[in-house]
């Protein structure tokens, strides 16, 4: 019978003799497995930091390796360091938003984190952002708004009627009018400078009335879709001539006719000014043969856009918009405003799925559009131009001058707010130097999100994260 236990014992004594190859060739094929499941694992977790479980995110694409030289590669490992960490931020936050809302954040062209980017929302106030675009282009940032007296002047009167030509210039306002609003009124047009217009002609006295043309738009006073709860408090009565939103000096109930109103306030300014004037204020058209005694112009429309976004100001957005149907299609109305912004956003090759304008101030809760278009409208300005200096500052100036004071975004997070039952929206930039700025866009839709319980810890957890961006360590920092 055949001894098999021999190859056994020389199988034993070629291990033993080898055993410090075979330990070798052991050691450095866990060595390798290790680092394939470790490197594998990198990756995993890294990409869990970039996406959202519970939301549909779009992925941000990875830096090839998980391996990085200072040496070799410093700008490369200095974008890492200085923007991974806000990523893990940002998907707290996602984490945190209710389902049908939307996120997108970018960073020097990275974008970090997108929820549902492209589904149409309702924006609130941050339909503002694309009337400001809107008006830029067509308008131009140096349009101004005329408002003018026109009459017959016979020495030192008026023969007739004065007429005041409204030129639907949104910031016209008597001079204390701003001390009365909770966000008063600023870039202003100064309705007493018309007043001393016609004083410096030496009149003193009109023999009729003073007559308000509102004809430059029409009379829609709202959007047709905006409750009786909105109406005169939120926004209107609207028209082409208003002063101070509509309202009087001496009442504090707002007139359905905003010209009839101009009428009665510029006739007691008058008065108070020495000039007599015989009859009563009314509504009118001045006809075409009476020339111009006087008249006020508005500041640069960039101006006017700033004060609109700061304050969020309805009035302002809703004659805006206004003003470009005028403009570019010689028609002052709300649908002629929207045709012309529409087609604009299309040419310009913007994300116009689902977008639906019904008005420019955001009230209007049929309004729809994407994160992704105000990232589009965003990235044109950069943080640094007409819309971006227009908007608000975190703890500072106008809608969010009173809100998250504590947090490290203050003076450094500009945004457009919006709020409506059950939406709550905010959009602009985070500057981290003085020429770089975070891009974001944040509309949050859904039941009781504009309670401050909801918004507030969202707003919170963005703001910080946002904050966190910087410019530090630099590729020169890490660089050997």
């Amino acid at each position: 019978m055949p001894d098999r236990s021999k190859p056994l014992q020389q199988a034993r004594h070629d291990v033993k003799v080898g055993s410090a190859k075979v330990v070798a060739s052991l050691l450095g094929g866990a060595t390798l497995v290790i680092g394939s499941i470790l490197g594998f694992a990198w990756r995993f977790v890294d990409g869990i930091a970039t996406s959202v479980s519970t939301h549909p995110v779009r992925e941000v694409s990875q830096v090839g390796s998980p391996i990085i030289s200072a040496r070799h590669f410093p700008q490369t490992l200095s974008d890492d360091v200085r923007i991974s960490s806000v990523r893990r931020r940002l998907v707290s936050v996602a984490n945190a938003m209710p389902e049908g809302s939307c996120l997108s954040v970018n960073v020097e062209g990275r974008t970090l984190v997108e929820v549902n980017p492209t589904s149409p929302l309702i924006p609130a106030s941050n339909m503002k952002v694309v009337v400001a675009y809107a008006a830029l282009k067509l308008l131009g940032p140096d349009h101004t708004f005329n408002t003018s007296a026109r009459g017959v002047i016979d020495g030192n009167q008026i023969v007739g009627d004065l007429f005041i030509v409204g030129g639907g210039d949104p910031v016209l306002v008597t001079s204390n009018y701003p001390s009365r609003e909770f966000f008063p009124t600023f870039n202003q047009t100064k309705v007493e400078d018309l007043v001393e217009g016609l004083v410096a002609r030496g009149v003193n006295s009109i023999s009729g009335s003073v007559v308000a043309d509102e004809s430059r738009y029409d009379t829609e006073r709202y959007s047709p879709n905006l409750g009786l709860g909105i109406r005169g408090t939120e926004v209107g009565p609207l028209g082409a001539l208003m002063v101070s939103d509509g309202t009087l000096a001496t009442s504090p109930i707002k007139p359905d006719q905003p010209a009839l109103a101009a009428a009665t306030e510029l006739t007691r300014l008058l008065t108070e000014r020495g000039i007599s004037v015989a009859g009563s204020p009314r509504v009118g058209i001045a006809p075409a043969e009476v020339g111009e005694i006087a008249s006020v112009v508005s500041q640069p429309l960039r101006l006017v856009v700033a004060e609109m976004l700061t304050n969020s100001d309805n009035n302002t957005a809703e004659l805006m918009l206004k003003e470009i149907g005028f403009v570019t299609r010689q028609s002052g109305t709300r649908e002629a405003g929207i045709a012309a912004v529409s087609e604009l956003l299309a040419s310009d090759g913007l994300f116009v799925d689902g977008f639906v304008m019904a008005d420019g101030s955001g009230l209007d809760r049929s309004n729809r559009l994407a994160c992704r278009l105000l990232m589009e409208i965003l990235a044109t300005d950069t943080g640094f131009g007409d819309i971006g200096n227009g908007l608000s500052v975190l703890g500072k100036v106008g809608t969010l001058r009173d809100l998250l004071t504590d947090s490290p975004a203050v003076g450094r997070l500009y945004a457009k707010t919006g709020t409506l039952t059950d939406v709550k929206t905010l959009s602009g930039y985070a500057r981290y130097s003085d020429t770089q700025a975070v891009r974001f866009a944040l509309l949050l839709n859904g039941k009781g999100v504009s309670n401050q319980g909801v918004y507030r810890p969202i707003w919170t957890a963005l703001a910080n994260a946002l904050a966190s961006v910087s410019v530090d360590p630099s590729a020169d920092q890490l660089a050997p």
